[in-house]
């Protein structure tokens, strides 16, 4: 018997596999596809991968300014993904040895649940004691006009398999799909369209950072059409709720994802509606059976899955109830500049009625911002008097910076802490601490606010 049978090797499967085995605890982990998920293999990995080619591409073709001289300045697409494949691979192989290192049996078979201490494949039968389903999730697929043409229709696992560009795409959803394949597509110079059923792009961000993204985005000249959807697709002529048309060789879903809900026997007696529902310690209504990532819908990312994973093992182990919270888990959306978020947007504070203090820095004061051209973006800190709400950044190394952000709300480093800090010159990061002044009106490197002396 194992202590544990964990089902989807994905970052919520593995991680939770080698912090149970850390733990002492004896694991079986089943993955009827490749070690890694979603995120390893089609998606956060192979996307980041083609997007620095083509952050390298534009750093190329725009190298004039910078004093280089470059000529005869092209790409091979075909390359680019051949790269982001091989690059999933290494880290696969990689990924696969260290959780063999733990002692874990890993099972390459489609895994069922036939109770809450049973599993089977087509091959044996497995008695644990505890069973996480980490099964993840996978492309939402929409259909038009009532049918699918998948090869004018594609999804964010189709895409990565292409080896030549169309000349132009319409991208459903705006969402960190959506915007990062539009910044992808756009860079390699194919004409990007981009509907978005909400108000505004990017509807999960903060309303100044979705107002930034559309400038932009209209600087890219990428087209972009919010609050409409798609009504009707005759050959490559797309028409739009707004009563625009929009004219693409291909259409890419980038609206979410779904997750798959047969596990075996024990389904019909799951609580599942939407996704698997489970309680703060991802306890299922079934004794024994946890659900965590995107198969229960909590927050569908990878890091947020492995921080489940951490947080189940640790209750399984002590009983000790999780400190997961949603509200600090930061989102990261790549491409130049940028994007990343935590807690609290503006709206929300204002619609909950708290009182908040705000401060916005502009990327454009900070030295090394300049040094590099990247002068694009700012960053906007929410706070009440001893804890950071919300913070909203818009810039490179957007992704690094917000971490400073989540480290001081889920330690509750009230903002005059923080200040104290010395951040190192020339940084971005040094934009942290003066958009962390500026809540105080003390910022160095923004023109003073006569009004508020």
């Amino acid at each position: 018997m194992f202590d544990i049978g964990i089902i989807g090797a994905g970052p919520a499967g593995y991680t939770a596999a080698i912090r149970a085995s850390q733990e002492g605890m004896s694991v079986v982990l089943f993955e009827k596809g490749e070690i890694g998920g979603t995120c390893l293999n089609r998606g956060c990995i192979p996307t980041k991968t083609i997007l620095h080619s083509a952050k390298v591409y534009s750093e190329i073709l725009n190298s004039e300014k910078y004093g280089i001289t470059a000529e005869n300045i092209g790409f091979n697409y075909e390359k680019v993904t051949q790269r982001a494949k091989t690059v999933s691979e290494k880290i696969r192989k990689s990924l696969t040895g260290l959780i063999k290192s733990y002692g874990i049996t890993i099972v390459e078979e489609q895994a069922q649940i036939e109770s809450g201490n049973i599993i089977k494949t087509a091959q044996n039968t497995y008695e644990v004691k505890n069973i996480i389903i980490a099964a993840g999730s996978k492309p939402n697929k929409i259909s038009f006009n009532g049918n699918y043409d998948k090869d004018f229709i594609l999804t964010s696992d189709d895409i990565l398999n292409m080896t030549t560009l169309p000349e132009s795409i319409l991208i459903v959803g705006s969402g960190a799909i959506g915007i990062e394949w539009a910044r992808i597509l756009s860079a390699f110079k194919v004409k990007v369209s981009v509907a978005e059923i909400m108000e505004k792009l990017l509807p999960s961000a903060d309303y100044e950072i979705s107002a930034r993204l559309e400038r932009i985005f209209k600087k890219s000249r990428i087209d972009f059409y919010t609050s409409c959807s798609i009504d009707e697709i005759q050959g490559n002529k797309i028409k739009l709720s707004n009563g625009k048309e929009v004219e693409a060789e291909k259409v890419l879903l980038g609206a979410g994802r779904a997750v798959e809900l047969n596990f075996g026997n024990i389904s019909k007696n799951l609580d599942i509606k939407k996704y698997v529902n489970t309680d703060c310690n991802f306890k299922t209504n079934i004794a024994n059976i946890y659900a965590i990532g995107d198969i229960n819908g909590k927050s569908m990312l990878a890091h947020s899955a492995m921080k489940q994973a951490e947080e189940v093992i640790e209750y399984i182990k002590t009983g000790k109830c999780n400190l997961f919270n949603p509200n600090l888990v930061p989102a990261v959306i790549y491409g130049s500049p940028e994007i990343a978020y935590i807690g609290k947007t503006e709206q929300t504070l204002q619609q909950e009625g708290i009182n908040y203090k705000k401060s916005v820095f502009p990327i454009s004061a900070l030295g090394k911002a300049y040094a590099e051209d990247k002068i694009e973006g700012f960053i906007k800190i929410l706070a009440a008097e001893d804890e950071i709400l919300g913070a909203h950044i818009i810039s490179e190394e957007a992704s690094a910076m917000i971490e400073q952000t989540a480290i001081a709300m889920t330690n509750k480093i009230p903002p005059k802490e923080i200040i104290k800090t010395i951040f190192a010159h020339p940084t971005y990061s040094e934009g942290i601490g003066e958009c962390l002044l500026g809540l105080y009106n003390k910022a160095i490197h923004v023109p003073q606010n006569k009004e508020e002396k």
